[in-house]
């Protein structure tokens, strides 16, 4: 409780120090707050937000036990990143006031939050999560129950190719500096430190199961690093070098631990070309299989919680700027070259027969 106490008054004072907030503001702030190791006054809330470890039995074991407590009219919000909210429900007595609430890291920057709609949690149930997003300042948008959900879906099929990139000898120092130039805010390596390597390969783990061959990416280098006991920037050893906590360069003996073999050149646009290309045909899916509303959902999805350069109007925007027919032809390339995982998603096939785009109408 007390680590909790003070990671929110972190969170606000920070805000202090910056004058954002006066220091009566944090202590009213601090007020709200009513730590509790006991269950018994869940029957008077509205809302509950779970935020255990991602594993889908702690979840449900939660649930249950909150189930007992809390009200009919309760409604029950996970905070998964990959986990289906049908799985978590699926012992539920009341599925139907299950929802999906996704926050990005970290939580107090991230301005977007998915809300995954399980098969089963009814309208008013994701209706008062949404609304709840927007009462934390946050940007929600509502999303089909499918692993990965959509920001780290296409973000998993990214660091996936960064993965494989790495086992074919291009070093890190080419791969992220060649996406920070693209105006990414950081490589793919790093963001893999900072989300930590053993939620990537539990992400990744999730999606091939449910994916199968399209998103059987190789996890040998994660692996590698991990079985050494490096995690990423949480205990200072990842792909990077930490020092006093904040990244500095390449850790060579990543290549050691990762099994890659000598150092490949390869192209800043070559490498710009297969990381974005895989998140456009991945989006394309999402898109056929309507995991969102539509293209601009999927690009301020992608701008707000996977920092993709809001200067090129975001993922799709990107696609249609290259030109969707330029797209399809350069993955069937790329397939014929590296393998079935970047053939043309079929959607972006038919825009190409019916010449229109994400956010217009010619194909050029």
């Amino acid at each position: 409780i007390l680590d909790a106490l003070r990671t929110a008054h972190g969170v606000w004072d920070r805000r202090r120090r910056r004058r954002r907030m006066t220091a009566r503001e944090v202590e009213s702030k601090m007020r709200w707050i009513a730590p509790t190791l006991d269950l018994t006054g869940m029957g008077g809330v509205d809302l509950i937000v779970e935020a255990v470890v991602e594993d889908p039995d702690i979840k449900r074991k939660v649930l249950a036990e909150l189930e007992e407590r809390m009200g009919d009219g309760t409604v029950f919000a996970s905070n998964t990143s990959s986990i289906p909210i049908a799985d978590i429900a699926a012992r539920a007595r009341r599925p139907e006031r299950v929802v999906g609430m996704h926050f990005f890291n970290p939580v107090d920057r991230m301005p977007l939050v998915e809300v995954i709609a399980g098969p089963q949690s009814s309208a008013e149930a994701v209706a008062t999560v949404r609304d709840l997003a927007i009462r934390l300042g946050k940007t929600p948008i509502v999303v089909r129950d499918t692993p990965g959900f959509l920001v780290n879906r296409i973000l998993t099929f990214y660091l996936a190719e960064a993965l494989r990139l790495l086992e074919e000898g291009v070093r890190i120092e080419v791969v992220d500096p060649a996406m920070e130039r693209f105006g990414m805010p950081m490589g793919p390596f790093a963001v893999m430190d900072q989300v930590g390597l053993d939620v990537a390969v539990h992400v990744a783990g999730v999606l091939q199961k449910a994916f199968g061959d399209r998103a059987s990416g190789s996890t040998k280098a994660l692996d590698g690093l991990l079985s050494s006991g490096r995690l990423g920037a949480k205990n200072g050893r990842g792909f990077y070098r930490y020092r006093d906590g904040k990244r500095t360069v390449p850790d060579r003996e990543t290549y050691n631990l990762a099994g890659v073999g000598p150092a490949r050149d390869l192209p800043p646009e070559t490498v710009q070309e297969r990381l974005l290309l895989s998140m456009i045909n991945e989006a394309a899916v999402c898109l056929d299989e309507q995991v969102c509303r539509g293209a601009a959902e999927v690009d301020l999805a992608m701008v707000l919680g996977a920092g993709f350069p809001p200067f090129r109007g975001g993922l799709l925007h990107h696609a249609d700027e290259v030109g969707v027919a330029v797209v399809v032809d350069r993955l069937a390339r790329l397939a014929d070259a590296h393998g079935e995982r970047f053939r043309p998603a079929t959607l972006l096939r038919r825009m190409v027969r019916e010449e229109r785009q994400f956010f217009g109408s010619a194909v050029r």
